[in-house]
């Protein structure tokens, strides 16, 4: 039962689904993820279990979306048969008994209440009735599938059908059933529909106009995935084997951030990991799991290279002190190593939801894809991939590999990264793989002088690697911004010269900052929409201008400090 808002009610919902299963069997457990509640949800789901033995009792700190709740609660469930049941109760548990008849003498894989089954009752508003039919056709055109309706909220499966297709799915909010739907149907198991009653208790329910939005995006995305990249069809990582893994966080001074990145750690789902703390002087020990390596002032590669060598990890997790993972993050990136050529493992890094104003702003610039372009997979969970170079605020690499490169010994920093990933993939010939449900939550630098300084230090060291790492550096992405810099800088004034030859600066010019202002519309708030085109206008300045800077450079600094 995935939860979200639901504080009036989901202690009551919870003890009538608990009545109802227990008329059918003793052998039950109801498992509720409460999914970032802003109000008393999470303290009456608790309630719950504690009076009620067969509750079990879960929860995310911020709202991740219904597909993320169900995927939490399969993974923490036991049983052989599992029903999916939303958690206002429109559709009453006591219409279990239907779906376990249907299951038990048709042998399907699944059985789904349906509200389009000529059987079905419903108090249902006429506006959501049209809602529901269009999506059903748009369903029907797209994916052929032979059944009537993927969004009602009651659902049983046998458990090994879910175990096949759950590690394949991307979505995390409300077309997580029709994804889950379509690869049950993919892959050759049977669905079977139910008839429902549903006493529908609210307009739209959760389903607004941004929502509907939402949707649609997400069901032309598995669509694409499915029928042009046949995403679905590739084979699951598998590895028998849970090695040791070392997580390595380098920084120079504990912050508030830190308190949330191992308070996070401590939940990970994975049997066997260690914590490395590496600051620059000793500290008071934060928990039981860390242990804390003091390294004096020296640069971020050179503290995971000493964390390094007194880990005792087949795998070094590498994750930044502003960042923290997803419980599954171990869970879902250590099966990738059962390829032993495999040498590393990144996932996205997107921006932490709870962070404020100026913080959600720059990492929307970030996200935005005029900013990341093709790398916007690095931001936001995207397709599987194969990459040659990846960012250390989230990356795994098998200790083998990571020292037969030597560990990163070198001075840059940032870009220490990419000098590890050409080692790994141009020198020692292994493969980077990117996996999207290898994720964490990123504090981005606030708009905008922190914002600036972090993107001018990506350009400056983009720039010099051009001519040091060429592989992995000079690549037409990199120097668009800079082209693009001194066209809105320089780029009118030839222009002059050539009557009604300004046309050619402001036509693109003005479709530029159209396209900026666009990317911030994504949200109804006027200031961060104003901040998010701001951003992507300077951050290109920025950037292209540092970009110019390394291209012309010499030497970077730190190259003169370790010479020195």
């Amino acid at each position: 039962m995935p939860a979200f808002n639901e504080g009036r009610h989901i202690f009551k919902n919870i003890r009538e689904t608990r009545l109802a299963v227990s008329e059918l069997t003793a052998g039950f457990e109801i498992v509720v993820v409460d999914d970032g509640s802003t109000d008393e949800t999470g303290k009456e789901i608790a309630r719950a279990a504690r009076e009620f033995p067969e509750v079990r009792a879960f929860a995310s700190p911020e709202n991740r979306g219904k597909g993320w709740a169900l995927k939490k609660a399969f993974g923490e469930c036991r049983g052989e048969l599992v029903f999916f049941l939303d958690s206002d109760l429109d559709i009453h548990p006591r219409q279990f008994s239907a779906l376990l008849g249907i299951q038990k003498r048709s042998g399907a894989d699944a059985v789904i209440g349906s509200k389009r089954h000529p059987e079905s009752t419903l108090e249902y508003p006429a506006a959501r009735r049209l809602v529901s039919s269009v999506y059903f056709f748009l369903v029907k055109l797209l994916f052929g599938l032979p059944i009537q309706d993927t969004q009602t909220g009651i659902k049983l499966f046998r458990r090994a059908a879910l175990e096949d297709v759950l590690p394949r799915l991307l979505v995390k909010k409300y077309a997580f059933d029709l994804e889950l739907l379509v690869n049950l149907h993919h892959r050759g198991r049977q669905v079977a529909e139910a008839p429902v009653v549903v006493d529908f208790k609210g307009r739209f329910g959760r389903i607004g106009p941004g929502s509907i939005w939402t949707i649609l995006v997400d069901t032309l995305a598995v669509f694409y995935r499915l029928k042009i990249l046949k995403y679905y069809d590739r084979p699951l990582p598998k590895w028998d084997r849970t090695p040791p893994v070392s997580i390595l966080i380098a920084f120079a001074e504990p912050t508030p951030f830190l308190d949330r990145c191992l308070e996070e750690i401590k939940a990970l789902d994975y049997p066997d990991y260690e914590v490395i703390l590496l600051p620059d002087r000793e500290l008071e020990k934060p928990g039981s799991k860390a242990r804390i390596i003091p390294t004096g002032p020296v640069g971020p590669p050179r503290k995971r290279d000493i964390g390094a060598e007194r880990a005792a990890g087949e795998i070094l997790a590498f994750i930044d002190d502003d960042a923290y993972p997803q419980e599954d993050w171990l869970k879902a990136a250590v099966p990738h190593f059962g390829d032993p050529g495999v040498a590393a493992v990144g996932g996205p890094a997107s921006t932490a939801p709870e962070d404020g104003l100026l913080r959600r702003a720059g990492g929307r610039v970030l996200e935005s894809w005029m900013v990341a372009g093709e790398h916007i997979y690095r931001n936001i969970p995207k397709m599987l991939r194969e990459v040659d170079d990846y960012p250390t605020c989230n990356l795994l690499v098998r200790r083998s590999s990571f020292e037969k490169a030597g560990g990163f010994d070198t001075p840059y920093w940032p870009g220490e990264d990419t000098v590890l990933c050409w080692k790994l993939t141009h020198l020692g010939k292994g493969r980077i793989i990117y996996a999207p449900d290898v994720q964490v939550f990123h504090h981005r630098r606030p708009l905008f002088r922190p914002h600036w300084r972090q993107v001018g230090n990506y350009g400056l060291h983009r720039g010099y690697f051009v001519k040091k790492f060429p592989a992995t550096s000079r690549r037409p992405n990199y120097f668009l911004p800079s082209l693009w810099t001194v066209f809105l800088l320089l780029g009118w004034i030839p222009l002059l010269l050539v009557p009604g030859g300004i046309r050619f600066y402001l036509v693109p010019a003005g479709l530029y900052l159209l396209l900026a202002l666009a990317s911030g519309l994504r949200t109804w708030n006027w200031k961060e929409v104003v901040l998010v085109f701001a951003g992507i206008v300077t951050t290109h300045l920025v950037y292209g201008l540092n970009f110019i800077r390394g291209l012309a450079a010499r030497r970077l600094p730190e190259e003169d400090i370790r010479s020195g």
